[in-house]
């Protein structure tokens, strides 16, 4: 009697969930025995050879060359003969799956071997790195699940359905709880941005940049605003906003969004550009359209009306989706500086701390200027590290020369 069994893209670790065929080392037909390379495996790390866990004949290869293959999809079914071996070839890379296409139930790797050749524990169902350290983030056992993917993989939906279990199930407490403590629902605009930044925390690859920025012609280029412009939304953030769109037309690799289903970059032409507003019911970002097509009292207008808006809570849903890039101030709670969370799926987020006085040296003197803190956070995926410098620097060169932020009025 023969079945068939499914060898499952293994998993390489380091965080690593797919892998791309470089090659097929065997065909539809060919008999192969146990240990013997079937396939070339291109990673971001590196090209291995993968041995099959199983000898046999090669029923099915799940993909051409050039096609990526997710870690616990099957990868090569081998026809087998016999009953399913107890255990496989220590040889075989750590990580790999198995499993027989009758019956489809769940099914678990077999049994690794330690260097002196005894069976290693069990590592618990087979389940993606991404998986893992969702698990680890929301306390969840994974060996404790049923696995609904292939080969009894535990999938992200199968962490949810768990995670709702637990929350649902009786609180007890344990000796490590601390005896007082209250426990607040995240509801509304609070949990849809733990929902998003939590996600960005976890998807995005980031690196951040920053630079300091002598303000002092920007401010005195805000006293000089001609009668009519210099109510009070023409603020020196106004006037960031609008040197950030200049910023983004020479750097314009930024002004995009990361695809993670398809890994694609989707680059803009408009700039809609995102600004994160504090409100009573919890930070919201607000969208400037078409930001690359307005002038400084135009922006600063915007920026007035949306904020009012969402802070009234009588801002429109459209104002509040479709950014391309996103702006967080910082400077509004008297902070000099820091990091954000990019908004996903954006590529990149810029922080502006406040404007202070700072001894800064012009001419080998030190004199007193106006000074503010830049940083910005960037998905690696999209960008490196000369188009983020090229950018913050670019900002920062305009910010203490700022007049082009007129050239539009």
């Amino acid at each position: 009697m023969s079945t068939i069994r499914d060898f499952l893209m293994p998993d390489f670790g380091e965080g690593l969930t797919e892998g791309e065929i470089n090659r097929w080392l065997v065909a539809e037909g060919d008999v192969v025995v146990v240990d013997q390379p079937v396939a070339e495996i291109t990673t971001e790390k590196a090209v291995v050879e993968v041995p099959s866990p199983f000898a046999g004949r090669v029923a099915t290869l799940h993909g051409a060359a050039g096609e990526m293959i997710a870690v616990g999809r099957p990868l090569i079914s081998i026809e087998v003969e016999g009953a399913p071996a107890a255990s496989a070839s220590g040889n075989v890379l750590v990580g790999y799956g198995t499993s027989e296409s009758e019956p489809r139930s769940r099914r678990s790797a077999p049994p690794r071997s330690d260097e002196a050749g005894r069976a290693a524990p069990a590592a618990g169902p087979p389940t993606s790195p991404l998986v893992r350290r969702l698990a680890a983030e929301l306390g969840i056992d994974l060996t404790r699940i049923a696995g609904s993917g292939p080969g009894g993989m535990v999938t992200k939906a199968d962490l949810e359905r768990a995670a709702n279990e637990d929350s649902a199930a009786p609180v007890t407490e344990s000796p490590a709880t601390v005896a007082g403590g209250e426990r607040t629902v995240l509801t509304g605009v609070d949990r849809i941005a733990a929902e998003r930044l939590a996600r960005s925390h976890r998807e995005a690859p980031t690196a951040t940049a920053f630079v300091r920025a002598d303000a002092t012609r920007l401010m005195e280029l805000r006293a000089e605003l001609p009668p009519g412009t210099t109510d009070a939304s023409v603020t020196p953030f106004a006037i960031i906003l609008r040197l950030c769109v200049i910023a983004l037309r020479k750097f314009p690799r930024l002004n995009a969004h990361f695809d993670t289903q398809t890994n694609e970059i989707v680059h803009f032409t408009p700039i809609h550009l995102g600004v994160a507003v504090q409100t009573d019911r919890g930070l919201v970002v607000v969208v400037i359209r078409d930001a690359q097509s307005k002038s400084l009292p135009d922006v600063a207008n915007d920026l007035q009306r949306l904020a009012t808006s969402a802070r009234d809570g009588s801002i429109d849903a459209t104002d509040l989706r479709g950014s391309t890039f996103t702006v967080s101030n910082f400077g509004a709670f008297g902070v000099d500086g820091g990091t954000a969370i990019i908004n996903p799926p954006e590529a990149a987020i810029l922080g502006v701390g406040r404007i202070a006085t700072r001894p800064w040296v012009v001419d080998d003197y030190v004199v007193p200027r106006s000074v503010v803190e830049l940083s910005l956070v960037f998905d690696h995926r999209v960008a490196e590290g000369g188009v983020a410098g090229g950018f913050i620097r670019h900002l920062a060169d305009l910010i203490e020369t700022p007049d082009e932020a007129r050239a539009d009025d």
